[in-house]
């Protein structure tokens, strides 16, 4: 199955704050508190002063461009199957294929693995701790609330996709 026909009814939407929004946001606040409080822990690891700063710079390009792809592939896969990527209007098709195939979160996943090469870029260590940490809020608070939300408006086909696809590519 790769869609579902729309739903009628656009009641009961969630509210969901942007992706884009939210890696603004740990952005500012990593920013923030390496004003306040600065540290220097990936630089001071040992085995990172073995490595050329430029082979961790050309790792965290890697790793935030593919975030970005993931996250841009999601958005693509949403706006051909007639989705609104935006995550405060209701949900009315189930897309499944593409992308979707792999990870029921691209967007979200990309999202955090782009912000973590972007730490990695800068060697921005409060990003890099912020990051896991916003990663699981947003997976707490939003993607679960989410993932309710699709279970109600879709029921069996949300829930024998669920079955077939882990929530962010290798993790259930």
């Amino acid at each position: 199955m790769t869609r579902s026909e729309p739903l009628e009814d656009s009641d009961g939407s969630v509210m969901f704050p942007p992706p884009a929004l939210l890696a603004a946001l740990v952005i500012l606040a990593a920013n923030l508190l390496q004003w306040l409080f600065p540290i220097a822990f990936i630089a001071d690891i040992a085995f990172i002063d073995d490595l050329d700063p430029d082979w961790l710079s050309a790792a965290g390009v890697i790793i935030a461009v593919a975030g970005g792809a993931l996250s841009l592939a999601g958005q693509l896969a949403l706006k051909r199957r007639g989705a609104d990527v935006n995550p405060t209007q209701p949900v009315l098709v189930l897309v499944t294929d593409g992308v979707f195939g792999w990870t029921r979160n691209p967007v979200y996943l990309g999202l955090w693995i782009a912000v973590a090469g972007i730490s990695m870029i800068f060697v921005f260590d409060w990003l890099m701790i912020l990051t896991p940490l916003a990663w699981l809020l947003v997976n707490r608070a939003v993607v679960r609330s989410e993932e309710r939300y699709l279970d109600q408006r879709f029921g069996k086909a949300y829930r024998d996709y669920k079955k077939r696809v882990p929530r962010y590519l290798f993790i259930r």
